[in-house]
Formats: C-alpha cells, structure tokens, sequence
C-alpha cells in the first residue's frame, strides 16, 4: 500500500512539474503493443461473445494512463488497465464482442487515447478486431473458396492501407491446409519489402493457419511512393505454384518525429482548382490536363508522387517536386480515353503524395463524358 501510495505521490508530481509544457509524444517513444490487430478468425453465433486482450508496454520516461476506450459501435465493449502504468510496467486492453447481430464478417475498432504525464499522445492508437460470424459450422471448403494448390484462402488480393516511409507495417489473414496431409508452406518470388510468415508451419491436414505478411517500405527505397503493389507466389510440400498473393499499399510521407513547430511551418498545398473538366470528347482521344498548386506554408512543399487510377493517365511532371513558400508549380496530366473500358461519365481520381502534414494525400479530379 505504501509503495502505491508513494507512485501516486510522484506521478501526480509529475503531472503538476509538467502542466506547464505543451509536449506532443509520438506513439513510438511512449507505448507498444504487443498486436494492433486480433482477428477472431471463424466464430459460431452460438459460442456467443467472443473476447480478446491487447497488451500494452510503456517504453518511454513517464508514466503513461489510457483516458478512454471508445469503441466504433455498441456491440464492442472494452475494459483497460485503470491506474497509471509506469516505464516498463504493462497494462491490457480487453475488448468483448458481443457475436449477436447475424452472420457476416465483422471489423471493430477501438480508439485509445493515451496520457503522457501532463500532455499525450500526437494521436490516439487505433487496434482493430476483426472475424467472421456464422449461423452453423462450416467445412473448410466452404469457407476457404480461393485455391493455391492445396492451401485455401479467402482472396487473393488484399490491401495493407496506408505505410508510413520507413515504417514497418503488418497484417493477417486465415489461410487452410485442404488436402489430407500436413503441409509445409514456404514464400517464393517475393516483392522486395515483403515478408510472408505461417504460423503453424507446416500446416495440419484438414486445419487452418494464420499467414502474417509485413511491409517494409524502406526496402524499396526512400523514392517509392504511392501506390505499391507487392506479391509472393508459394512452394508448397516442395511443389512451386504460378499463382499469386497479391498486397496492395500506398506510401505516404511520414511525421511521427516532426515537433510542434515542425508542423506549424511546414508547406500547406493549396489547389488553385481541383477540378479539370474537359467536356466531351470521342472516346479515343487524348486530354491534356493540369493543375496549379501553390504552397501557403513557411517551408518548402515537395510533392514526392501522383497516382492515377489505372493507366489512362501519364503525369509529365517530373518528381520529386520541390515548390518555395509563396511559390507554385503546374501539374501536367496526359489523360488517354482510348484506354478505359467504358463510355460515358468519366472521372479519373490523382492522389498526390505530399511532405505536408495538414494534406499527406491530395485528391485532383479529371471529369468528362466520352462519347
């Protein structure tokens, strides 16, 4: 009881020596968790509400509390460690589902926000649960549709969100051993920056698995930006298979070490008009586009990258872009209709990939009708 009392005692000192400070923390000086995600993987309605636990260390210099838990919806309840956790120490996160609303796949999130002595964090920590609700039990060949061989998956095609530069990032998904013996898994032909991770490997006959796969942006260089697309193919019991996991992310800029001041100066991407409408034209035809962009912040703006949607659009801007404070720069876009698969109302998305803060991700818009 004394040695709590006496941590109270210094954490609450703490809090009034620091009340005067205005420090942002970023989530990696402070906090670790030991996953972000929990997928509960096949549940029964029956089994009714599910629960998991995320565990938390404090690896920076403070105490840390966790304020608040909110969860997305109501059919998600969490419960967190109370009292201040101090460095080294741990504390959990534990969240029930409550597995009642019907048969789909579900995604919760949980929205911590974490205090650092008198301040907190620059942004609260996102964890996810996630999982697939059924009325009855399912055979694996029924909930594993998508073959590689003998190893089942939901999909072949997936998306890791948004990456950091520089920032490892990873996820999961259930995969499944159809055939009657084990199975042993091995990557090939992998992206670089990507790594493919089974767990339990070799897989059982007749079971299911969790395959991890981690992206590394830094491996592709600090000049890959954007939308990136990364693949593995699959050696299974010594066999090599043609077909492929495909991972898709976009790359953007990345701020966790930028301090307050950093922020306040850094270039703010304003656009002119964000828009370029073309009229009609015949399909076939090529449309040329631009944009001007003006940088309103007190440092200069770079844009690293711009992204169109598929290949009817070719940037002729040359990256990266650097524009001065107060200065701007024109877009040029190349916009080909002869390369869409359709005709009528047309709208081409580019995604610009910028260092500012404020608009990380900038959105400039082609529109039109082919004819």
């Amino acid at each position: 009881m004394k040695r709590t009392i006496i941590f109270l005692s210094a954490f609450l000192l703490s809090l009034a020596g620091l009340s005067a400070q205005d420090k942002i923390f970023q989530e990696a000086d402070v906090i670790r968790f030991d996953k972000k995600v929990h997928d509960f993987g096949d549940v029964l309605m029956a089994e009714g509400p599910v629960t998991c636990i995320f565990t938390f260390t404090n690896i920076g210099q403070m105490p840390i509390v966790i304020h608040n838990v909110i969860s997305s919806c109501g059919c998600t309840t969490p419960e967190w460690t109370r009292e201040p956790v101090r460095p080294g120490a741990t504390g959990t996160i534990q969240a029930t589902f409550s597995n009642d609303q019907g048969p789909y796949p579900f995604e919760k999130t949980l929205t911590v926000y974490v205090g650092v002595g008198a301040s907190s964090l620059d942004r609260p920590v996102v964890l996810r649960l996630r999982g697939v609700a059924h009325e009855k039990k399912k055979d694996l060949d029924e909930l594993f549709t998508t073959h590689i061989g003998p190893l089942g998956l939901r999909k072949t095609e997936t998306s890791i969100g948004y990456l950091d530069q520089g920032v490892v990032k990873s996820d999961q998904m259930q995969v499944a051993n159809l055939s009657r013996s084990e199975l042993k898994v091995e990557a090939i032909q992998v992206s670089p920056g990507l790594r493919i991770d089974v767990a339990p490997n070799p897989i059982p006959a007749r079971s299911m698995a969790r395959l991890t796969y981690t992206v590394n942006p830094a491996e592709m260089g600090e000049t890959a930006w954007g939308r990136q697309h990364y693949t593995a193919q699959f050696r299974l019991n010594g066999k090599d298979y043609t077909d492929k996991l495909s991972i898709s992310g976009v790359i953007k800029d990345n701020f966790e070490k930028l301090s307050k001041a950093d922020i306040d100066q850094a270039g703010v991407p304003v656009v002119d008009r964000s828009y370029f409408e073309f009229g009609e034209v015949r399909q076939g035809n090529v449309v040329n586009a631009s944009f001007t962009i003006r940088n309103k912040g007190k440092r200069p703006l770079v844009i690293h990258h711009i992204d169109g949607q598929g290949d009817a659009s070719t940037v002729q801007t040359q990256f990266p872009l650097t524009i001065k404070p107060g200065g701007k720069a024109e877009v040029k876009v190349k916009f080909d209709t002869g390369k869409l698969e359709y005709k009528g109302e047309a709208i081409e998305v580019l995604s610009v990939i910028t260092n500012a803060p404020s608009k990380p991700i900038l959105n400039l818009f082609i529109t039109g009708n082919v004819q």
